[in-house]
């Protein structure tokens, strides 16, 4: 009797991204024609700076149509690897960085060498959607553990088999925008070395820190070595749609980790790298107005929020959400304020069982719209 046809466990067992399904149901609730104040959106809303579209039409007009090189442009690599030693103190040479199509494939690249199956890999919550999925992609499994305020090492520490291959951690965090202290990264970097871990490391928003300093395990000496960095030009430069990030890896191991990428992608578009490398050229004339921007809304927000009855919100010190602490549960209340009250939100609970009684808001639309939304959740509250 012939096999009945299905698709793969790996695919079928996935849950869907929380945070893709929300933006669905406000692309179709506003197809519908209704008129939805979405605190929702992952995506910066800054409009792509309009030297970063000229770059990447020059590349395409200069032909820059054919493949190019597996771990990405030589140039767009160098630059990166410099904006990572201005920003994190950490060294790398270009030949390090992995150019990617966004920071979501670097993250799975990482994964895609370091993880098999029945390898455990650590994940504290709340956390981005996408870790424990990206996991089971490779084969392994994920172990969720709470801690919303601190990264608990004694937690993470009991929870380590001899299966367990490498803790994912981010910061500045999503859902919360916490940034993460210099001791819990070298603690973080001394329970690796100890366990024999590595670490993939998350730093999508770090160009959004507003203030002080941003430690970060790969630029210490211990650290260097067993580190995976993440990161993207997607919420740093409202580049969401272009698909671009890198991945920084220990020393010596580009070439391995590219066989993952000769035999998926092979290479990102050139013009896209091109818009990135102008991006980063342009750095410092938009994102200190960016940052500013992104600061003033989560305090007036945070500000907000707070005097309504129900409510605890306080501004982070990074990126552009709040994750504020609601008196209800918090998937019944998103439910309730988008099909009653036209407000899109994401329950924090999406976000591991440590965000539950927490909604996610983020401050990226227009400030009208945001100022509208404050203004509805003020008079309905969270009864």
């Amino acid at each position: 009797m012939a096999r009945e046809r299905s698709i793969a466990h790996r695919v079928s067992s996935l849950r869907p991204s929380a945070t893709v399904e929300m933006t669905e149901k406000v692309r179709a609730a506003r197809a519908a024609g209704r008129r939805i104040l979405s605190l929702a959106s992952g995506d910066p809303g800054i409009p792509t700076d309009p030297r970063i579209i000229e770059a990447a039409h020059g590349a395409l007009k200069a032909g820059n149509t054919r493949y190019g090189p597996v771990l990405g442009d030589a140039h767009l690599r160098q630059a990166l690897a410099l904006h990572e030693n201005r920003r994190s103190g950490a060294s790398y040479e270009d030949a390090d960085i992995i150019v990617t199509p966004g920071g979501k494939f670097a993250l799975l690249t990482a994964l895609m060498s370091i993880v098999g199956p029945e390898c455990e890999v650590l994940v504290p919550e709340p956390g981005w959607v996408s870790y424990g999925p990206c996991v089971q992609l490779c084969g392994g499994t994920p172990v969720l553990l709470p801690m919303l305020d601190q990264l608990d090492l004694a937690a993470m520490e009991t929870a380590l088999t001899d299966r367990t291959v490498a803790v994912i951690v981010n910061s500045p965090v999503n859902p919360t925008g916490r940034v993460l202290q210099r001791s819990e990264i070298d603690g973080l970097v001394a329970l690796a070395e100890r366990h024999n871990l590595w670490i993939v490391f998350d730093q999508v928003y770090s160009d959004l820190v507003h203030a002080g300093a941003f430690p970060t395990p790969q630029a210490t000496a211990k650290g260097r070595p067993i580190t995976f960095v993440v990161d993207s030009f997607s919420k740093t430069f409202g580049m969401t749609g272009w698909r671009l990030g890198y991945l920084a890896v220990p020393p010596q191991l580009a070439k391995p980790v590219s066989r993952f990428i000769q035999h998926s992608i092979y290479c990102v578009p050139g013009a896209v790298q091109a818009a990135g490398l102008k991006a980063l050229q342009i750095y410092d004339d938009v994102i200190p107005g960016y940052r500013a921007v992104f600061r003033r809304r989560q305090q007036e927000a945070a500000a907000r929020l707070n005097a309504v009855p129900g409510i605890e919100c306080k501004a982070p010190g990074a990126s552009f959400y709040l994750f504020p602490h609601v008196d209800a549960d918090d998937r019944a209340l998103a439910a309730r304020w988008l099909d009653e009250h036209d407000i899109a939100t994401v329950p924090g609970s999406a976000f591991g069982k440590a965000g539950s009684g927490h909604l996610r808001l983020t401050v990226t639309a227009p400030d009208a719209e945001i100022d509208e939304a404050l203004r509805r959740i003020e008079t309905m509250g969270v009864r």
